[in-house]
Parts: structure tokens; sequence; C-alpha cells
């Protein structure tokens, strides 16, 4: 939940899915993100609803980061390779 602030007084407000959406659709990444979902789509064979896509991004997004450490963790850099040896 988030406050809004109207005026001099604040207001509570929750965030929907579509105003989520409308700040991802104004984002850099969100051209990737459409081509995730499409082609997502294209495995299931069917449009995935808001909550199955926020799911499954959410899904995507652990995978993601699993790999990024897997990664950092196999990689040595040139500084590194003196204290290896």
């Amino acid at each position: 939940m988030e406050n809004v602030t109207t005026g001099h007084s604040a207001v509570a407000s929750t965030p929907t899915l579509n105003v989520a959406a409308q700040r991802l659709q104004s984002s850099p990444a969100s051209e990737k993100e459409s081509a995730a979902r499409a082609a997502i789509e294209v495995r299931a064979g069917r449009t995935l609803s808001d909550l199955e896509w926020a799911r499954t991004r959410t899904r995507l997004l652990d995978f993601v980061s699993i790999l990024r450490a897997w990664h950092r963790k196999g990689t040595t850099t040139a500084s590194e390779l003196p204290k290896a040896a």
C-alpha cells in the first residue's frame, strides 16, 4: 500500500495490475518483457492472464538471478587469477 498526497491530506491507495503494466510499458525493459511474454504464450498455446504472467515473470526473474550468481561464481577475473594460483 502506498500513500498518495492530495492537497493537505494523505490518501492510501493500492496500485492495480493496470497501473503496474503502464509503468512497465514506459520503461525501456518493456520491449524485452513483451517479447518474453509473447514467447511464453506461444509455447503455452494461449494468452496468459495478467496474474499468470505476473507469476511467470517472478519465476523467470528468480531463475535469471540464479544464473547470474552461478556465472559470477564460475567466472575468474584477471585480478583474481594470482589468488587462485
